[in-house]
């Protein structure tokens, strides 16, 4: 099936392509509040030599549990969790998951992606093509038996606007009945794999974000002309 227009309903790119695009649903101040927490927590990250282990800090993938954002400015839980009261999203996700759901606090990050041109070596490690539902799921060393995958959505929130000069996400968009074993997942191979078309990577502006599921396919987009880095925030949405 080709993909849809990216501006049709949420619920049907859902149901179609498994993922959504949302175009200004995301109230700029509560994510400026992030941001601004954000930037003052990466700025600390660069001058410190340890950080609490409740951070669960992660150098490769430069990321942070959204947390510990209340220890640079953002007031509370009520605060970091501001973006899913954003009108229509409740039902979107309901209607997703099958379910009631709830935001695991424990599996939701706040990440700093550099742009080629300002990172050096140690801090640019864009995420490589894979799905979410690999969550906690041990595969086997060669491919073989399918892998059950991890009942979730992902609810996507940049910072600032990327995808053009800073780095964003690229997507197949393409609901997967499965998940592809690592051994799988070479960027050549998927795109002789899937059709050009389903490859998207959507240029961003603040207030927008993108929720998809499990079995959607991804990692970092990012080109080698990019100026700017990218914060942003990732609430992994589970069944209650």
């Amino acid at each position: 099936m080709a993909p849809s227009d990216p501006a049709s309903d949420p619920a049907t790119q859902l149901r179609e392509q498994g993922i959504a695009l949302l175009r200004g649903a995301f109230a700029k101040g509560s994510l400026d509040a992030l941001k601004d927490a954000a930037a003052r927590c990466f700025d600390a990250i660069g001058t410190s030599r340890s950080l609490p282990e409740r951070y669960r800090f992660n150098r490769f993938s430069h990321s942070l549990l959204l947390t510990a954002l209340t220890d640079f400015g953002c007031g509370g839980l009520e605060e970091l969790l501001a973006p899913l009261s954003t009108p229509g999203l409740e039902p979107l996700l309901s209607k997703a998951m099958g379910c009631a759901w709830t935001c695991n606090l424990e599996q939701s990050w706040v990440r700093k992606k550099s742009a080629p041109l300002q990172a050096s070596a140690p801090e640019y490690h864009p995420h490589s093509w894979h799905q979410d539902g690999a969550l906690g799921v041990r595969f086997p060393s060669v491919s073989g038996p399918v892998v059950p995958m991890t009942e979730l959505l992902t609810c996507w929130i940049p910072l600032n606007p990327c995808g053009r000069d800073s780095p964003g996400l690229e997507f197949v968009r393409s609901r997967q009945p499965a998940l592809l074993h690592f051994t799988e997942l070479d960027d050549a191979a998927l795109r002789r794999r899937f059709a050009a078309q389903e490859f998207w990577a959507p240029e961003l502006e603040l207030g927008d974000g993108l929720v998809f599921l499990n079995s959607i396919l991804h990692r970092t987009y990012a080109t080698p002309d990019m100026r700017h880095n990218r914060l942003s925030v990732e609430y992994r949405i589970f069944p209650r």
